[in-house]
């Protein structure tokens, strides 16, 4: 059904007229200088505008009829519409969600079921492996040391034999050598040839044979030689023995040997340098009475006599620190038998300290003082002491 006018309201045919008398103002203008073909077009125009004209009052009477809610109404939003359209994002923010969500879950459950127990498993087994690895490089490398051990005493074994077998040979050659330059040096030694009688049947005539050695040879004796000197020198100093001492003086005597005098005396002078100047005894040592004069009843060295200090000096079992003490408890005996036994003890002790020291008691006992083991000028002191 359609709506009643509301009763105030009036076609409004006056300002319609108003309307197209302006636009027919308008357009008068140009009509007129256009002529007849623009007078036709003009009635047309108006026709159509007046047709317009009307239309459009129609729709505004028309929409002066319905209420004002009706078009409040339809300036307001829809809610439906608009929850239509908002709807699909939510849904697609919903479902990105719930797969998001699963794949996690998916994943967890993977990880737990299957790569966690593997690398558990196999962290176990990668330091057990480390473990037995380092295990077995410390046997490895104790089996090696073992074996290096082995080996250097291999070695060690393999180089003493060499050193004894090079010693013997050494020693050896020393022999022979010293057998050889023995026969030169005197013609006695030397075997005499075999003489064969040509009168024998099946016999031939043997020349006779000499030894001939060459001047390298003869070098080579006497390098030797030298070297033996220097081996009595150094076993005098570092032992204090006299009897290498000795054997370098009887080189010094020996006419034979007249190549080897100035060596021989070189070696001596050495010698007797270094024994003068070391000082084997300890200045603190003490002649052990109690234990050397157990039932005597002797508690200090001072308190034994001199008889039985030229028997303890002329004893060479006794050690040699002994001995040494015993030259210089000497020094106040009143025996005249003690200058006697100190010059012995210089000619014939067997240690060159002892010998020594008996020579200093003895220049602070007469005042007068000696080269060192000067036996020959000693020995004619004494014999003019006692003329």
């Amino acid at each position: 059904m359609s709506k009643a006018l509301p009763p105030n309201t009036t076609p409004a045919t006056d300002e319609n007229e108003d309307q197209e008398g302006l636009l027919f103002a308008r357009c008068k203008a140009p009509a007129e200088s256009s002529g007849e073909t623009t007078e036709k077009d003009t009635g047309d125009r108006k026709k159509k505008s007046k047709q317009s004209t009307k239309e459009g009052i129609t729709a505004k009477v028309a929409g002066q009829d319905q209420p004002p809610s009706s078009e409040m109404d339809s300036n307001q939003p829809n809610p439906l519409s608009a929850y239509l359209t908002r709807s699909p994002l939510v849904v697609s923010l919903c479902t990105s969600l719930a797969i998001g969500l699963l794949l996690f879950i998916a994943a967890r459950s993977f990880y737990v079921s299957k790569i966690e127990p593997r690398l558990a498993s196999g962290g176990g087994a990668g330091a057990a492996s480390a473990s037995g690895a380092a295990g077995a490089t410390e046997e490895a490398l104790r089996e090696q040391l073992a074996r290096s051990a082995e080996q250097i005493t291999a070695l060690q074994k393999q180089v003493d034999v060499m050193r004894r077998e090079q010693l013997l040979t050494q020693q050896n050659t020393r022999e022979s050598l010293e057998k050889i330059s023995t026969a030169l040096k005197n013609p006695q030694l030397a075997p005499a040839p075999v003489a064969v009688s040509a009168e024998q049947a099946g016999a031939s005539r043997i020349a006779e044979m000499k030894m001939e050695v060459s001047p390298t040879q003869q070098e080579f004796i006497q390098l030797k030689e030298r070297n033996r000197l220097t081996q009595y020198a150094d076993e005098a100093i570092a032992t204090g023995e006299r009897k290498p001492l000795e054997l370098l003086v009887e080189y010094m005597r020996d006419p034979q040997q007249e190549h080897l005098h100035a060596a021989a005396q070189a070696e001596f002078m050495r010698a007797l340098r270094a024994i003068q100047l070391l000082q084997r005894d300890d200045p603190g040592y003490r002649l052990p009475v109690k234990e050397m004069f157990k039932d005597s009843g002797i508690s200090d060295e001072a308190d034994v006599k001199p008889e039985v200090l030229l028997k303890l000096l002329a004893d060479y079992k006794q050690p040699w620190e002994v001995r040494v003490r015993v030259c210089f408890l000497l020094l106040g005996s009143p025996l005249p038998e003690t200058n006697a036994q100190l010059i012995k003890s210089i000619k014939e002790d067997p240690s060159l300290e002892v010998a020594k020291h008996a020579q200093l008691a003895l220049e602070q006992r007469i005042k007068k003082r000696f080269r060192i083991f000067d036996i020959p000028a000693i020995e004619a002191w004494f014999k003019d002491g006692e003329k």
